[in-house]
């Protein structure tokens, strides 16, 4: 096994290596962000919490993601131009498993973008962010089917462990936002304390009688 492996190229390891990574971390993030409008932590997790964590892990899928393109355009076998990653379906290799790649990419970048640019735009922000968000759960399948399609060892049985089980987590969380409640927003109303009638008001309200 091992002098199998000695004769790959480091690249060939590595680019395996961030490619399932960055797809395991956005399957993260897709939990996370439904894990967001539901109450199945309950007090394990605050919602608060939640999203710096759902920030954290979109921005390491992100970085993974860069590096595992950066390193096609360095791997001895298939030399990969930035305009072949880039642009969907013009890879000299596999086009069709590498287009999805560069789509499910290309579908990350705007709720990256809007993200940062929520607070400016003001109301129309929230909505643009809400629209942007959906375009990034749709990259998963997306990714998903260049992961399987790509993916030298995607039929290995780690592989599809890996595979039902993300798929059966991102399942169980969306059926848990479909049947949890939201956690509640409502502010609770102050409790008024019985404050004592002035004496003035005890005798007026005793003379009128």
């Amino acid at each position: 096994m091992f002098d199998a492996l000695s004769s790959v190229p480091w690249t060939w390891l590595a680019i395996r290596a961030t490619g399932i990574t960055a797809w395991g971390l956005l399957t993260a993030v897709v939990i996370w962000g439904i894990l967001l409008k539901t109450r199945l932590l309950g007090k394990l997790a605050t919602p608060q919490g939640l999203l710096v964590m759902h920030r954290w892990l979109s921005a390491l899928a992100l970085g993974f993601l860069a590096l595992h393109m950066g390193l096609l355009m360095i791997d001895p076998v298939v030399r990969f131009s930035p305009t072949q990653i880039l642009i969907p379906f013009t890879a000299p290799w596999q086009p069709l498993a590498v287009g999805l790649g560069a789509l499910a990419f290309w579908m990350l970048i705007p709720v990256s973008v809007v993200g940062r640019l929520r607070t400016r735009l003001g109301k129309a922000g929230n909505t643009w962010f809400r629209r942007t968000h959906l375009i990034a759960y749709a990259a998963w399948p997306v990714a998903t089917a260049h992961y399987v399609l790509a993916g030298t060892d995607a039929l290995a049985a780690w592989s599809i462990a890996l595979l039902i089980a993300a798929t059966s987590l991102i399942v169980f969380a969306l059926l848990a936002r479909g049947f949890v409640p939201p956690p509640s927003r409502r502010a609770t109303a102050p409790v008024r304390s019985a404050v004592p009638q002035p004496p003035a008001l005890v005798e007026a309200g005793n003379s009128a009688h």
